[in-house]
């Protein structure tokens, strides 16, 4: 009897202490001490400059008379520097800041401290440029500058008077840039004038005492930053530069459109963040939205208001329903960031779990009888549509699918849907190619027309004309009941073949070479061009996007663009064509 409990304990014990040993390290995994332990092994600074160039490129159709008036009215000189931890690293980012922010500085200067001390640098700055400039800004090799809102701020001070803006930046380990403690400043031509030639410039005490009797302008929008890196989430380190408006919007109670729309200076960025800056500042748009202008009464600049009359109409006209499917792990920063960021803009949006969570005011959560687990979305996938169709069909001309970590531009959207009737089976998204199977990537999302979903929903219930059963890969499997259902494949890309759907960040688009190395291109139907060419101006979605990276899309796209920058749209124009049995019209605003 004995020997029988041995034989038959000693099996059940072990896989207890298994279970209990995994159980463990699923806690230990999803606790701080684990964030503590990866900041201790995990080397911060992990900033790699690649050689890569994005490019330019231009709109004829903005409007920058505004920009350019200030860039002759207040004449910027740009002192970029780098510290000697910067030696193998900066020379490759001076490049990066050259192609983006630096080119609209009046003058761009760049030096290396193991060189020159930046003291001496404000005396040759001085010496040889004090008669083409107004204002001296002085910043490290990981800032960003948005030069347009930086004249905007000077433009009410006089240069003549001595005036200096400063805000200091802490090293953080977290950063994985700002190898060093900063302080960036902006002095005006009197500051400078006198840092020069009243012997202000031979130590920092020195530099502390003239400056104290200098009058020190409002510099909220430098983003003075001296926080407790224990404030500091640890799952930011790659995308630090988004946490002096994070920590704003916790801790100080100012919105997130205030925070980045009035912003001047982004600390901690990294050269890939530099280049989706500028292309998320200067190039990309939402269809309809003619941004605002404030006033300037220094330049007599009157305000405009921002107009969006071409928005609201198609708001109207093409009617989009969304459906989010959302995980329990990351509900409530996705339901809660979406509802308040491009959510706003669908004409409906649902958002699908296993439980009807709560705790987000405003959010239409649906609870569905499928379980959250990854192996089970397609089962997720039909019951959403299900939902959606059955309840709100008559509501709806297209219905767009995404997860709780897209971000989408719903007004692309419907630019690019707009020549096309919903009771037509058609749908679009991200183009994939397997084993000669084409579908679209779950990740963007995809936009199906009223007569695929309804085709879809029959195909799916009794009929079991596509895959039976809620398990299966969602996006693969969704390619092959359209396929089946002879639903349309849309193409997606714009008139110039840029792509307006990414299943993965804009950086992976962008900053990608031609090459075999990229893996996304093994499965794309259409070929990705490189660097800005890659991205439509109109671009619709992005996956695997932050929800802080939400807010600031939301904050610069409708909010806060570059001052002096109206984002045009093309001239108008009336068209009518046919093609494939399908009316279509194009007609754009004026």
């Amino acid at each position: 009897m004995r020997r029988l409990l041995v034989v038959f304990l000693w099996p059940l014990l072990l896989s207890t202490l298994i279970w209990l040993v995994i159980l463990e390290e699923l806690i230990f995994y999803n606790s701080n001490a684990c964030d503590k332990l990866n900041e201790f092994f995990f080397e911060p600074y992990k900033e790699e400059i690649h050689d890569f160039q994005v490019g330019f490129r231009s709109h004829r159709w903005n409007d920058d008379r505004i920009a350019r008036l200030l860039r002759q009215q207040v004449r910027v000189h740009c002192l970029v520097y780098l510290d000697e931890s910067d030696y193998n690293r900066g020379p490759g980012k001076l490049d990066h800041i050259r192609s983006t922010w630096g080119r609209r500085c009046n003058r761009l200067t760049t030096i290396h401290l193991w060189e020159i001390p930046i003291t001496e640098a404000y005396r040759q700055i001085y010496r040889d440029f004090r008669h083409e400039l107004e204002w001296l800004l002085v910043v490290y090799l990981d800032s960003f500058v948005i030069v347009e809102n930086l004249r905007l701020l000077l433009a009410s001070y006089p240069p003549n008077r001595a005036i200096y803006f400063s805000a200091h930046h802490s090293m953080l380990a977290y950063a994985h840039v700002g190898r060093v403690p900063s302080t960036d400043y902006i002095f005006s031509r009197e500051a400078l004038e006198q840092l020069c030639t009243r012997d202000c410039l031979h130590d920092d005490f020195s530099l502390k005492e003239c400056l104290g009797r200098m009058q020190h302008g409002h510099s909220d929008a430098l983003f003075d930053f001296n926080v407790p890196a224990v404030l500091i989430p640890f799952t930011l380190r790659e995308a630090f530069w988004l946490w002096p408006c994070a920590f704003q919007s916790v801790y100080g109670n100012q919105s997130w459109s205030s925070c980045f729309g009035q912003a001047v200076l982004l600390p901690y960025v990294t050269a890939v963040q530099m280049e989706i800056l500028e292309f998320v500042l200067y190039h990309l748009r939402p269809y309809g939205y003619v941004n605002r202008l404030s006033e300037l009464k220094s330049l007599n600049i009157a305000p405009r208001p921002t107009n969006t009359v071409v928005a609201r109409r198609m708001f109207r006209s093409v009617r989009i329903l969304c459906l989010v499917l959302t995980w329990p792990k990351g509900y409530m920063h996705g339901v809660k960031s979406i509802s308040e960021t491009w959510g706003r803009h669908c004409n409906r949006v649902l958002y699908y779990s296993q439980s009807r969570l709560s705790g987000v005011e405003g959010a239409e959560t649906v609870a569905l009888n499928v379980s959250d687990e990854r192996n089970m979305l397609w089962g997720k996938t039909k019951a959403a549509f299900r939902h959606a169709y059955r309840h709100y069909r008559h509501e709806a001309d297209w219905f767009y699918k995404a997860d709780d970590d897209t971000y989408a531009i719903m007004e692309n959207m419907r630019l690019m849907l707009r020549p096309y009737s919903p009771d037509t089976p058609i749908y679009f998204g991200s183009t994939f190619n397997l084993d000669s199977q084409i579908y679209m990537s779950g990740g963007a999302g995809y936009v199906l027309s009223r007569k695929a979903v309804e085709l879809f929903v029959d195909a799916t219930g009794e009929k079991s004309l596509c895959q039976p059963g809620p398990r299966g890969v969602e996006d693969f499997e969704m390619g092959r009941c359209m396929d089946t259902l002879n639903v349309k494949i849309g193409d997606s890309t714009d008139l110039y073949g840029r792509h307006r759907f990414f299943s993965l960040p804009l950086q992976y688009f962008l900053t990608s070479q031609e090459n075999d190395e990229f893996w996304l291109s093994k499965y794309l139907v259409h070929t990705c061009k490189t660097g800005i060419q890659c991205c439509s101006t109109y671009s619709i979605s992005v996956h695997n996007v932050s929800p802080n990276e939400m807010h600031f899309l939301e904050a610069v796209l409708y909010e806060g663009r570059p001052y002096g920058l109206i984002a045009g749209h093309p001239p108008s124009k009336s068209s009518q064509k046919k093609g494939d049995g399908v009316l279509m019209y194009t007609d754009y605003i004026s």
